[in-house]
């Protein structure tokens, strides 16, 4: 991901090739708000899958009266133009200042400015993100810090063929600003989630729930609809809450049985909702505890 020679994305570099140890996810977002890469725990602390959220706009997923925020963060100083969360207008710089934004900025011009001081590079500030998680409201306050770094290698081009400059890229631990309880940590071994087609055909399940199920990926996203998985019992049950679904976006409260591979029958209570592309809906996310 980065360039052989380039110096680590963040001072915990190697929390980039074991983001499970620490209390949040690892992000890489462009100047041009493409998330370039995220890593999987994104999806303990926000609810969407990995590959919701990479190759995305991140802007999709910051509230709204953020954005103007984590936009300020790629200009140049980035004390030059303060944004708060109230206002757009607060882009632009104060009076007698200037800044200079990153993108279409040449190489050379950024070579006069004192790259070797780590603090011009150094990024620290908090955004709220969309969160799908059932104690989120909706979104999560996070602590963004890290670094913003050169990302090599792309080679694009401009209209008329011009290489362009390196982007600017945004290397950063996300972690949500209210820890953890102790009770929310023992339930997250209690906790996992999947992912379906809009008929509730299985597509992904995380590493828990095929842990909690007993099931490899093959297994449970063979063809055939997630009914197959659900109880008879409670299928008429499940059924009602996914038209309330497809009708409103989340289904509420769902208890059901689900089918473990050892033929058992595991309860579980579940929390499904929309997830929407293009301003269409796309796929179901669903969020199951195991009762005990």
């Amino acid at each position: 991901m980065v360039a052989a020679g380039a110096t680590s994305p963040c001072p915990a570099a190697s929390l980039w090739s074991h983001p499970e140890a620490l209390n949040g996810f690892l992000m890489a977002v462009t100047e041009d708000g493409y998330v370039f890469y995220v890593s999987p725990t994104v999806q303990d602390y926000l609810g969407f899958h990995q590959s919701d959220v990479i190759y995305q706009s991140v802007f999709e997923l910051i509230h709204k009266e953020d954005r103007a925020m984590f936009r300020s963060q790629f200009l140049w100083p980035a004390d030059a133009a303060p944004v708060s969360r109230e206002g757009e207008q607060d882009i632009h710089p104060l009076p007698g200042e200037k800044f200079l934004s990153l993108s279409g900025t040449s190489t050379d011009s950024l070579q006069h400015q004192p790259l070797d001081d780590p603090s011009y590079l150094e990024r620290s500030f908090v955004c709220r993100f969309r969160c799908l998680l059932d104690n989120s409201s909706g979104f999560l306050e996070l602590n963004f810090h890290g670094h913003l770094k050169f990302l090599s290698g792309q080679n694009n081009r401009s209209e008329d063929g011009i290489l362009m400059s390196p982007q600017r890229t945004l290397f950063a631990i996300a972690a949500p600003c209210q820890p953890l309880t102790i009770l929310e940590l023992q339930d997250k071994t209690f906790l996992f989630q999947t992912k379906h087609k809009l008929d509730f055909t299985p597509i992904a399940c995380d590493s828990r729930g095929k842990l909690v199920l007993g099931y490899t990926d093959s297994e449970l996203c063979r063809t055939g609809s997630g009914y197959q998985f659900v109880h008879a019992a409670d299928m008429t049950h499940c059924a009602e809450n996914h038209v309330r679904l497809m009708r409103t976006g989340e289904s509420g409260l769902t208890v059901f049985r689900l089918l473990t591979k050892e033929a058992g029958w595991l309860w579980v209570q579940s929390n499904a909702r929309l997830l929407f592309r293009g301003g269409q809906p796309d796929s179901i996310v669903a969020r199951q505890r195991a009762l005990t």
